[in-house]
């Protein structure tokens, strides 16, 4: 079983226990709601009650998801940004010290990049 088979199946499960987390929160709820059962059912089944909640539900999914995806998509152009400044300090380095030569073995001179650059995302 390779890496990913593993990561696919840690997701399901995770996926599965939330599910049934929720489930059992909905559950709960409904089970210890200081109500009736006479006005619970008017309140889940009655004038738009539970396709009401439904909808809502599904429009909070749904903004959820765009949020994410739009977060996701800041984050990749930030560190598309990093990446391209790193890479002119490198090559800025490069031209005004000769490369290795300036540096040593040029190791310390990419970690010291890669920590601005770091910092600079925060």
């Amino acid at each position: 079983m390779g890496k990913a088979d593993s990561d696919t199946k840690k997701g399901a499960v995770r996926r599965g226990g939330f599910i049934v987390g929720a489930a059992l929160g909905v559950v709960a709820g409904l089970l210890l709601a200081p109500r009736s059962g006479r006005e619970m059912r008017a309140r889940l089944f009655g004038e738009g009650g539970l396709r009401e909640q439904v909808e809502r539900l599904r429009a909070a999914v749904g903004a959820g998801r765009e949020s994410a995806a739009d977060q996701s998509e800041a984050l990749r152009r930030k560190i598309e940004e990093t990446r391209e400044r790193l890479r002119r300090q490198m090559a800025a380095e490069e031209e005004a010290g000769g490369g290795e030569a300036a540096g040593g073995d040029g190791e310390g001179e990419t970690a010291a990049a890669g920590g601005e650059a770091a910092a600079g995302a925060e």
